[in-house]
């Protein structure tokens, strides 16, 4: 009688659990391979990131200048031409291996006036502290009025920042 090790009976359970393990083997470096691909940019930075952003609200910003309404500009604290405070970047975001850039914890994404308020830590951010990020509003020699959610405001630059707030800027000769 021939003996055959490649078909001999007492292989084939063997052979059948290297089947089922390689299978499972192969099911789970799909499954984590697709939940790596399918993170969101935000998740793989928040996932790359030292200090996570433990703050995060949204404070609204309208600005008038000399009774014209101005576009608060889109990328305040992220492009590097809308950037000229760093004196608190290690509150923000760092920037990433992977080319992306960082983002100071006072920003803007879009030109609807929404301010992000994204930190590492929990402070008080003042309306002031944005303006000196920004860098791009020139009040010398004017007049600023400010109304937080249509009440009068003083000292608008001490103003501190609160989630869904309406601030009113109006600078004038």
């Amino acid at each position: 009688m021939k003996e055959n090790n490649y078909c001999n009976d007492a292989n084939r359970p063997a052979n059948k659990n290297t089947k089922i393990i390689s299978v499972i083997v192969v099911v789970a470096i799909t499954i984590t391979l697709g939940i790596g691909l399918s993170l969101t940019p935000t998740a793989m930075i928040r996932a790359q990131m030292d200090k996570a952003i433990i703050m995060h609200f949204h404070p609204h910003l309208n600005l008038m200048i000399d009774g014209k309404p101005v576009t608060v500009p889109s990328q305040i604290g992220i492009d590097p031409s809308l950037w000229k405070d760093h004196s608190l970047d290690q509150y923000g975001m760092q920037a990433m291996a992977n080319g992306m850039s960082g983002m100071a914890q006072l920003h803007t994404h879009d030109a609807t006036g929404t301010i992000h308020v994204e930190s590492s830590i929990i402070r008080n951010y003042t309306l002031g502290e944005f303006l000196h990020i920004w860098g791009g509003l020139d009040t010398s020699g004017k007049t600023v009025k400010a109304t937080i959610d249509g009440k009068p405001v003083s000292d608008y630059r001490a103003t501190i920042l609160r989630d869904g707030e309406h601030i009113n800027l109006q600078v004038g000769k």
